[in-house]
């Protein structure tokens, strides 16, 4: 008579249910390499990665889940291993619209790579990719308020520490920043949005509560991350004029947003002076990057729009405590009037001692230098014109379908849709129709032709959309203008 010990007993049933609840794919791995054989993860991924790419994500899941699953019994609970099946799976799960199953998983995945992943490059990618999904699910507005401003700190924390991150890992001259700085700004505008200040954001994102009071406060904090950008890519990286105006482009786009005019103009109007072979003042001081974009961390944590209770610094690659940033540098035009000039020296703090009116302290001209010109502003853009950020509205290429909607319009001096005529309006049946389109279009926000150095109406538009976007899976009617 043969004796077993209890635990080869137990284990023996385990195995053996295991194999009579598994799939038959799932059996024969187990046949092959046992059932918790460290080599079936490979197998599992590649059909996983198969599965995915025929569009299969539910039946992905379920392989990567076992891939998983695998891991954490070969390697332990938080085993590196699992990183790349929990993105894959992630993925999925968005692919199937299944956000709040994707953000637990997410939530999981940043516990992991938090434990497993090192400073540098790989933990610049992770937070990157963290920030992103916060950014996503903002986007999407699969929060109630209270969560979604809960979600608002998240995103630009994890924003906050892929900087710190890039910073200690490529120091302060690197243009491996940038990606992070692109995300910062981003946040800003999600907060902006959030706050009922700018106009239609891309996704769903529709917040109808305006704060009149916050713009200032909002605009400051956005603007001292694109001027730390502006001195990463003048002062450290050496760019073109080209690239030099799209800075000052971008800063005018963000002041444009919030309502300030004024300074967009200035910034706008210092882009067209570079474009026109001209030269801009040269501002000496040497300010780093973290210096200028922390300006926005402290006063989010004072004002409560972020939640602070997050950690966000870290052993190396901690930024500096807040401080004012430099502003960008600007021209002097000697015909300008004084509420025309934008501040050139430390404009955060000038804004708020001249409540938001720009003063006359602006640098001195160099000797006039001519280089090669280029063209800029001549087309108007929808806004926000944002690295990272799709459309507001999808355009149709091509020529118009049956079914499409078709409008034709202008852009005003200050950025609106006007004049709009529909050339081509679907008729639907149901609720959902083509005039969603159309509202949206009016609470979408343009920056203006310029001519002169001021902004002009533009020349007539006409846009296409696909049904796609009142999406009513029914039969439709057209009527043309006449």
């Amino acid at each position: 008579m043969k004796v077993f010990s209890a635990g080869l007993v137990i284990s023996t049933a385990l195995t053996a249910a295991a194999l009579a609840l598994a799939t038959p794919s799932v059996l024969a791995q187990n046949l092959m390499f046992g059932a918790y054989d460290p080599r079936q993860q490979e197998t599992l991924w590649s059909e996983a990665i198969s599965l995915q790419d025929s569009g299969q994500h539910s039946e992905a899941i379920e392989k990567l889940k076992r891939a998983g699953h695998l891991s954490r019994i070969n390697e332990g609970l938080n085993a590196k291993s699992q990183l790349p099946y929990l993105r894959a799976e992630i993925a999925s799960h968005r692919a199937l619209n299944q956000l709040a199953l994707a953000d637990e998983r997410q939530a999981y995945l940043s516990r992991i790579e938090s434990t497993t992943i090192p400073s540098g490059p790989e933990k610049v990618e992770a937070l990157l990719a963290q920030a992103e999904w916060h950014q996503y699910a903002l986007l999407q507005d699969i929060d109630e308020e209270e969560e979604s401003t809960a979600r608002m700190g998240k995103a630009w924390n994890f924003y906050r520490r892929a900087l710190n991150e890039s910073i200690a890992t490529y120091g302060e001259d690197s243009e491996e920043l940038i990606p992070a700085l692109e995300g910062m700004v981003r946040a800003q505008y999600l907060l902006a949005s959030h706050r009922g200040i700018g106009a239609a954001m891309p996704g769903k994102m529709d917040r109808d509560l305006r704060n009149y009071a916050a713009g200032k406060s909002t605009f400051k904090r956005g603007l001292s991350v694109l001027v730390a950008m502006q001195h990463l890519n003048r002062d450290r990286l050496g760019v073109s004029r080209e690239i030099q105006a799209d800075d000052l482009i971008r800063m005018g786009d963000w002041a444009w947003w919030t309502g300030n005019r004024m300074n967009a103009i200035s910034f706008y109007q210092d882009a067209l002076t570079l474009a026109n072979g001209e030269t801009l003042a040269v501002d000496t001081g040497e300010v780093s990057v973290s210096e200028q974009a922390e300006v926005a961390v402290e006063s989010d944590a004072v004002e409560g729009d972020i939640d602070s209770s997050i950690e966000v610094t870290e052993a190396t690659g901690d930024m500096v405590d807040a401080v004012a940033p430099q502003a960008p540098i600007t021209s002097k035009d000697e015909e300008s009037s004084p509420s025309e000039l934008v501040t050139t020296d430390n404009l955060a703090l000038e804004l708020a001692e001249t409540d938001g009116e720009p003063s006359e302290n602006a640098l001195a001209e160099l000797p006039t230098e001519l280089f090669p010109t280029f063209r800029i502003l001549n087309a108007p853009v929808a806004l926000p014109a944002v690295p990272g950020f799709g459309p507001v509205l999808d355009i149709k290429q091509g020529e118009p379908a049956e079914g499409d909607l078709v409008v034709s319009f202008n852009i005003s001096a200050t950025g609106k849709a006007i004049n709009l005529e529909r050339i081509q309006f679907p008729v639907t049946e149901g609720a959902r129709g083509p005039e969603r389109v159309i509202r949206r279009l009016r609470k979408m926000r343009f920056r203006p032709v310029f001519e002169d150095g001021e902004p002009v109406e533009s020349e007539r538009m006409t846009w296409v959309f696909e049904p796609k976007h009142w999406a009513m899976p029914r039969a439709t009617a057209t009527e043309s203008s006449t």
